[in-house]
């Protein structure tokens, strides 16, 4: 009994001892946790609150997020000529787009672009063709591998009553807007209807939202103004003569950024957009524009006098010079109406449900300035031939065009996979402002003529790297398709015109990457 006793005792014993240690550390925690609760207090929450938002807004808005667009084609082209032999070529390219956008603030936004179009180990023919670098479509058109600004600018968000508007400025989103995103596989347009306007453009836009004042879906207006050419002479000018068969080239009378002595003044534009309804399904646009001062090529004799009264001596042509200028030869008015269905029917398929139609027609119309006649058209005249440097379009009338485009796109055989089909057809006075299209051949929605395209998109890699296969063919009717808006844009018949191009085509492949 006491051999049980006396382990026993021991055990309580040390217990006991144990307990009084627990107590001793239960203490010393409970000190530790009041002197935690109170350096806790004397934390101000609200202030480390506030520093966290910092950065966070720091990380998402303060700074800019690129975006990289990058296509590499090879475009098979083929022109068929009237009286010459045909002429075509191969042509690689690579298409790189720099996206930029920046939001400091909930009603303050920044975006902008910069690209670069080269055509493979290409070296810049700028100085044989002074409009190839035209601020219009710059980026737009393959040439050398310098940087080119596409967009910058920014937009404003207020509320006026009940009406929220947007106010921006800066270098416009003006290339594959409505209707022309769907061909070149941007799933969101720029701002304006692509039938009759799609180049690049300096101005400003303002823009209304109609929807929650008037009741009707998606409604709002935009007024956009902007400059085509400015009218003013380089920081360093430069001689404005040329010799045509040798002679002397005339000093230089210009100063930094007056006008230039040309017949040429500020080209402006106006125009209003109006989304007349979209409810996601049915969506339907309008636009209607005016340009003043369109530009026409101006070739005149820098001491004219002797020229003309003698065109054909040939030493007076050796001892002249000739400016090659552009003329402000009139004003030019155009406007569209377009509809875009996205999900053919309600419910009928899945196949319709994942289609999409559209139908679009457009219009414009010259308002000549009058007689523009130079030198030029004495030589014309002793040799008996008439000259139509002095008209808009070649017509000292006013002339109305037409254009209709239509297409539809469709799921094809796979997921993911899209199947394009596209017509359009313009008349013989017709003239878009489409300069800036992407397409090697000239812009297919300014021929005067008929137009066909097929293309078939396919995901590679998701929406990140896509691959399109596309066919373009256009049968012209007249000459002067895409060109200026003087002597150049003369629709001539193709089929009794020497030299006109009869119809272009344009085979394109392309692998694009997205992120």
């Amino acid at each position: 009994m006491k051999k049980i006793i006396l382990p026993l005792c021991v055990a309580c014993s040390c217990l006991l001892a144990s307990d009084d240690s627990l107590k001793q550390e239960i203490e010393a925690l409970k000190v530790q946790m009041a002197e935690l609760k109170n350096a806790q207090s004397k934390i101000n929450i609200d202030a480390l609150k506030a520093q966290i938002s910092e950065v966070k807004a720091h990380d998402a808005n303060d700074n800019i997020k690129w975006s990289v667009d990058l296509r590499t084609s090879y475009d098979a082209i083929d022109y068929k000529i009237k009286g010459l032999a045909d002429q075509d070529n191969g042509v690689w390219t690579n298409k790189l787009i720099l996206g930029m956008a920046a939001q400091p603030a909930d009603n303050l936004v920044f975006k902008g672009s910069l690209g670069v179009y080269s055509m493979f180990g290409n070296n810049s023919s700028t100085g044989m063709n002074p409009y190839s670098n035209m601020n219009w479509y710059s980026s737009e058109s393959p040439d050398d591998n310098t940087i080119r600004l596409r967009e910058a600018y920014f937009l404003y968000f207020g509320n006026m009553g009940d009406i929220p508007y947007t106010a921006s400025f800066g270098r416009r989103p003006s290339v594959d807007g409505f209707l022309t995103n769907l061909r070149a596989d941007n799933e969101n347009p720029a701002s304006p209807i692509g039938h009759n306007i799609n180049m690049e453009f300096d101005g400003a836009s303002f823009k209304f939202d109609l929807d929650k004042l008037t009741g009707v879906s998606g409604m709002y207006v935009k007024l956009c103004l902007g400059r085509g050419n400015s009218n003013a002479d380089a920081r360093y000018p430069t001689f404005t003569g040329y010799p045509i068969m040798g002679g002397v080239v005339p000093s230089s009378t210009q100063t930094p950024y007056v006008k230039t002595d040309s017949d040429s003044a500020n080209m402006d534009l106006a125009g209003l957009i109006w989304q007349i309804y979209d409810n996601g399904q049915y969506k339907v646009m309008a636009n209607y524009f005016k340009g003043w001062n369109m530009m026409g090529a101006n070739f005149s004799v820098a001491s004219e006098g002797a020229l003309a009264d003698n065109p054909m001596d040939m030493a007076t042509l050796m001892d002249d010079t000739y400016n090659v200028s552009m003329t402000d030869v009139g004003d030019l008015t155009g406007g569209a109406l377009s509809l875009q269905v996205n999900g053919i029917g309600d419910g009928i398929s899945d196949f319709l449900d994942d289609s999409i139609f559209f139908a679009s027609y457009a219009f414009s119309k010259t308002d000549p300035k009058g007689n523009h006649a130079t030198v030029m058209d004495a030589l014309y005249n002793n040799l008996g031939m008439s000259s139509s440097t002095q008209e808009m379009l070649g017509s000292s009338d006013k002339e109305t065009g037409f254009s209709i485009y239509t297409g539809i796109q469709i799921p094809s055989f796979f997921e993911g996979h899209r199947l394009g089909l596209e017509y359009n057809h313009g008349s013989k006075y017709w003239r878009s402002f489409t300069y800036g299209e992407d397409t090697l051949v000239g812009s297919k929605l300014a021929a005067r003529g008929d137009a066909y395209e097929i293309y078939y998109t396919l995901p590679l890699v998701g929406k990140n790297l896509t691959a399109q296969l596309s066919y373009l063919y256009i049968d012209y009717d007249y000459t002067g398709s895409d060109m200026f808006f003087g002597s150049t844009g003369t629709p001539q018949n193709v089929d009794e015109t020497a030299g006109a191009v009869r119809s272009a085509q344009n085979v394109r492949a392309s692998l694009r990457y997205r992120y």
